[in-house]
């Protein structure tokens, strides 16, 4: 079953623990949700589409991204994703934290390469498909460091490291090219995106207002709705509730919590009302969609 690895594709926090910031995990769409709102986190990701297709949105635009082809979600990036016509899509994800590869003592690698890197001062490719330079490479990289971390041999964290760097090597031999351009004026929209996305991933199980949203990041009313819709792709209202029901997925595949409970943590106090949402966008209801997950094989 995939509920495990589910869970962790949820904005739940770090990506693994303390002591090792890294996992991999496998995604099938439209099994689970055939959306994943807009969220962003400070781990860095990369995945790899093993079938199908999907639509990826990262940093307000948008890619198609089909079998074969390695997405990169560098540290701190807007992205969200969505099923193409309820296409099955399976992919597998790495996700980990930049400390795994930077010591408290500052050397050659973090001077030259990765302190740059996380300032921003390179420019990637957000989609590298498969006649791009270097993809038989980095996509041995990537499949490496899934088997690695699947393994749980003797000394693998260890492996791991030597693995990211090596992936880190070819990424910054093929892909990574400095940026001397000026921040772009789209930064201070992404910067009152990403105070928007914080104020409801913490206040979700809240009633939460568009006038709280709006003063959050210092914009009328009208202005801010306007802004939303314009960038999101959505409105106010609807980014909140596919939010909610992201995390009501999670505590259905996660918890023996009844379903009266999971509408009320998640800050829908009316049962029908969070009934009706749910079906809408799982085409089944909530304890149906519990039944089929834990059946699934």
């Amino acid at each position: 079953m995939y509920a495990d690895e589910l869970t962790s594709l949820k904005e739940t926090g770090t990506k693994g623990d303390f002591m090792l910031p890294f996992v991999a995990v496998n995604t099938i769409m439209p099994d689970f949700y055939t959306t994943y709102p807009m969220h962003w986190h400070e781990e860095m990701e990369l995945v790899i589409v093993d079938s199908g297709e999907f639509e990826e949105e990262i940093e307000l635009e948008k890619y198609r991204v089909k079998a074969g082809d390695i997405v990169l979600i560098n540290p701190g990036t807007l992205h969200c994703f969505r099923t193409v016509d309820d296409q099955r899509t399976k992919f597998r994800s790495v996700i980990f934290n930049m400390s795994m590869l930077i010591s408290n003592n500052t050397d050659a690698c973090a001077i030259k390469y990765f302190t740059p890197f996380l300032d921003g001062l390179y420019v990637s490719p957000v989609v590298i498909t498969s006649n791009s330079p270097a993809h038989e490479e980095l996509t041995r990289c990537v499949n490496k460091l899934i088997s690695v971390y699947n393994s749980k041999d003797p000394f693998y964290e260890i492996s791991l490291k030597a693995e990211l760097y090596e992936m880190f090597r070819v990424l910054f031999t093929h892909y990574f090219v400095p940026d001397d351009k000026e921040p772009a004026i789209k930064d201070t929209t992404t910067r009152n995106i990403k105070i928007i996305l914080d104020y409801v991933s913490e206040n979700y199980m809240n009633p939460i207002t568009i006038e709280e949203l709006a003063d959050s990041v210092n914009l009328s009313k009208h202005y801010f709705m306007r802004f939303f819709k314009k960038y999101m792709g959505t409105t106010c209202i609807e980014y909140i509730n596919d939010y909610r029901l992201n995390v009501a997925t999670n505590l259905l595949l996660t918890t023996g919590l009844q379903i009266t409970e999971i509408s009320s943590r998640i800050g829908i106090s009316n049962l029908s009302y969070f009934n009706r949402l749910f079906k809408k966008k799982y085409n089944m209801t909530p304890k149906e969609y519990r039944y089929n997950v834990d059946n699934r094989s």
